[in-house]
């Protein structure tokens, strides 16, 4: 293909490709490439050199515009993560950036906030600080009274939000994101059945706070053992901190009140303290251990033994719908009803992990 090139004439008093690149704020290189596609340039920064190239009357302008991109919405998606430093939560965020840099008809800007625990206060702050400066916002979070409230006021001055992983404000959010937990709960109570070496008891253990994720595992699990499994016995939940030390505490204090306790599923965080706490007790092969989100713990685990499955989230696909919902519901101005469809998790087991 003949490639059209337009290079600055000597002597010449018309406007330059450096006079457009300065009044563009780029490089001459990135004139350059817009003018000739030698390489891509994002849709921004093309319409910056198309802007500066109109304004300034540059005798160029009709190639700029046959070749300047259609205009793309800009658009700022807000998303509280839970816990910064947790792998999974990690590959959450580097998959949201990979999602919104591919993203065809907007400019996503991603704007990152941290929880700084997970209590309902922090997040009421981070829905009216999140709601203040971006488009639409995500986050995960345990539902309450004044969170609904602020999320109905953010909807009101239409800045939208997304429940992540656990749905909350169900009347006022704009969409969930997730997967189906109950579900997700059903599976851990058939893994379980399905690994352990005997009938006995089996626990659950979930986070102290009352997030709607946690809570639809739980009543899946015990749903599945009452119709399916009469020959084990569910003890009481173990409701405590997301964190090893104390998923460690909480395990070890049922395995010490339960000699027959054959398994075990975590349905938060922090399954890692489970495990310490079996191994210290020699049972880390003999009571089945069930757990959330593929993590390079939890991957080391299935493949020593010792954890019998994982249910995990499909990040990619998550994060993908996540963008794709943000960026259309911000172009219809939440004109259009949005239902996405609970994706499906994977199940992973020892056998097909990578």
């Amino acid at each position: 293909m003949k490639e059209t090139v337009i290079t600055e004439e000597p002597g010449s008093q018309r406007i330059t490709l450096s006079d457009v690149a300065k009044a563009a704020g780029v490089s001459l290189a990135t004139v350059d490439r817009v003018l000739n596609g030698r390489a891509p340039v994002s849709g921004k920064r093309a319409q910056q050199v198309y802007d500066a190239a109109r304004a300034l009357g540059y005798h160029g302008l009709p190639i700029l515009r046959a070749r300047a991109p259609a205009p793309r919405q800009h658009m700022r998606l807000g998303i509280a993560i839970r816990r910064r430093h947790h792998a999974f939560y990690q590959q959450i965020e580097a998959d949201l950036r990979a999602a919104a840099a591919r993203h065809s008809t907007a400019e996503v800007e991603l704007a990152f906030y941290y929880h700084s625990d997970n209590s309902p206060a922090e997040a009421v702050r981070l829905a009216r600080e999140m709601g203040g400066h971006c488009d639409a916002i995500a986050m995960m979070a345990p539902d309450s009274a004044e969170l609904r409230d602020t999320i109905l006021g953010l909807r009101q001055r239409k800045v939208f939000t997304f429940s992540i992983l656990s749905d909350f404000a169900v009347d006022f959010r704009h969409a969930y994101i997730g997967v189906n937990n109950r579900q997700a709960g059903r599976t851990a109570a058939w893994g379980i059945a399905h690994t352990a070496l005997r009938p006995g008891r089996v626990a659950l253990v979930t986070g102290a706070y009352h997030f709607s994720a946690q809570e639809m595992r739980e009543l899946g699990f015990r749903s599945y053992m009452r119709e399916r499994c009469p020959h084990f016995a569910i003890v009481d939940t173990a409701a405590v901190a997301e964190s090893s030390d104390a998923v460690r505490q909480a395990v070890g204090q049922l395995l010490d009140r339960n000699d027959d306790l054959v398994g075990v599923y975590v349905a938060s965080g922090g399954f890692e303290g489970a495990l310490e706490a079996l191994t210290a007790r020699g049972r880390e092969r003999t009571v089945s251990l069930v757990v959330n989100e593929i993590t390079p713990s939890s991957r080391q685990a299935l493949l020593a033994g010792t954890v019998s499955m994982v249910i995990a989230t499909p990040v990619r696909e998550f994060t993908r719908q996540l963008v794709d919902e943000a960026v259309s519901t911000v172009q219809t101005m939440g004109t259009e009803l949005s239902r996405p469809e609970a994706l499906p998790f994977n199940i992973v087991i020892s056998e097909n992990t990578t």
